[in-house]
């Protein structure tokens, strides 16, 4: 009867370990979906993740079509021209384009929450060809056809995905000065209709607006084009600041893009990945190369697919995510320890209470939540050896009592720590975690079959059944 017991309270211990233990991972998530919102928080009263498309070349374009109809009357036929006016936009990528940038980063924090913001100085440069206009104007397809084409006042433009960013910002278009106003002017008003009647002919006048802000949100600046002018030169100085990410779109036919700064731990994003990069524990510097060919085409809509390049400011010791990482192997260091004091109370044949296994599940339980607590203030780093030193201290000094001797209590402490200096080696190499905790199994399992292998296991179990 004492034999069902003991494994029925080890059932009830094992559970209530399980309950403590997501308790624990739950609180670790909770505060990393704290930690995720203050960075939105500081994104919404600064500006967000950034990503620059431009600029463009466009020429609005006006047409009108007017078409020669037959209609029957009572009077009889009756000639009439219908006429149908239409509004579009002829955006011109540059032919020549390069973006240089230097990014100065620092860490926003809000309470105990941080945030990295970066404010970056770009210089964007380039050529647009000029195409001769009258290829874009339709032509009539007959002779009771007329297309008549009106261009209005070009502009230039540069597509922004958050204008709250933009500190600065001036350049210059074939050396003439571009004062930059908001928006993209891509929007148009509702459609007009007007009728008129000229010597017994109806003529009807409609106009269709282009399509609603396909370059999104960002800056435009008037131009006037040289007459005769073949290309047009572009230089644009742009003060940007924005969190965590910053894109380049690569609008060329060739494009070069370079990115340096200060921050020690860029990720490189986007569709391409640099051919020079420089990573120290200063700053890093990158370049990139692309053609046309590999970014796709002229698509310059924002619900198109788009190439893009860039970096995104990455923390690689996140308290928050070595905390996740470190709950994940809670379950599997308990029973380890728990298999280790059995397997003393085993060889040395000495009783242990099931409180005894609880309030030592118990401190390690209070390991987890303690590195995580102290991470937010210290760094994981120091946490975690500040919490594993208390764990092994308390746990050293509480088993040397529950084993009977102080001997034994220093070599369950020694045990302990070669635990946790494993842990926090495989917590550091992300590549090898799995290759590291199979080979700590295997050498764990092996060490219990070599000690156990002369322990008579049936005639514990009788002993055990009799008492």
């Amino acid at each position: 009867m004492k034999l069902k017991w003991k494994f029925f309270t080890s059932v009830l211990l094992l559970i209530g370990m399980l309950f403590i233990l997501n308790l624990v991972r739950h609180m670790v998530f909770e505060r990393q979906q704290r930690a995720q919102e203050v960075r939105q928080e500081i994104a919404q009263f600064s500006a967000g993740e950034q990503t620059v498309k431009g600029p463009f070349l466009v020429l609005p374009l006006t047409e009108t079509i007017s078409k020669l109809t037959e209609q029957q009357t009572p009077q009889g036929k009756v000639s009439a021209w219908e006429e149908s006016s239409s509004r579009r936009n002829i955006i011109l990528r540059p032919e020549q384009f390069s973006a240089n940038g230097q990014l100065a980063v620092e860490k926003l924090k809000r309470g105990i929450f941080e945030a990295p913001i970066y404010r970056s100085d770009l210089i964007l440069s380039g050529r647009f060809a000029l195409p001769v206009l009258s290829h874009y104007e339709q032509q009539p397809s007959s002779a009771r056809e007329k297309i008549s084409s009106r261009w209005g006042k070009p502009y230039i433009v540069l597509s922004l995905s958050d204008v709250r960013g933009i500190q600065n910002m001036g350049g210059t278009l074939a050396a003439d000065s571009l004062n930059f106003e908001p928006g993209t002017l891509q929007e148009v008003s509702t459609p007009s209709v007007v009728a008129e009647a000229t010597s017994g002919e109806e003529r009807t006048v409609a106009a269709t607006p282009a399509a609603s802000n396909s370059l999104g949100g960002g800056v435009h600046a008037m131009v006037s084009l040289p007459a005769g002018a073949q290309s047009l030169d572009f230089k644009l100085n742009l003060k940007l600041s924005g969190t965590t990410q910053l894109l380049i779109e690569p609008i060329g036919k060739e494009s070069h893009v370079a990115l340096a700064g200060n921050w020690p731990h860029p990720s490189f994003s986007g569709n391409f990945a640099p051919v020079e990069r420089s990573v120290t524990a200063q700053g890093f510097s990158a370049r990139w190369q692309t053609s046309q060919l590999a970014t796709g085409g002229n698509c310059v809509k924002s619900n198109c697919p788009s190439a893009s390049l860039g970096l995104r400011l990455v923390d690689p010791v996140d308290r928050y995510t070595l905390n996740e990482r470190t709950i994940k192997y809670a379950e599997l260091f308990v029973l380890v320890i728990f298999g280790a004091v059995f397997l003393m109370s085993v060889l040395k044949r000495i009783e242990i209470h099931p409180v005894q296994y609880a309030l030592v599940g118990a401190a390690l339980a209070l390991f987890f939540l303690l590195t995580l607590s102290l991470s937010e203030h210290l760094g994981f780093a120091k946490a975690y050896g500040a919490a594993a030193a208390a764990s092994i201290a308390l746990l050293g000094y509480y088993v040397s009592f529950v084993l009977a001797t102080w001997q034994r209590g220093t070599g369950f402490a020694i045990i302990l720590t070669a635990l946790y200096g494993l842990l926090y080696g495989i917590l550091q190499s992300e590549d090898m975690a799995l290759l590291m905790g199979s080979l700590t199994l295997f050498g764990l399992l092996s060490c219990v079959m070599v000690l156990t292998r002369k322990t008579d296991w049936q005639a514990l179990n009788l002993r055990t059944a009799s008492e």
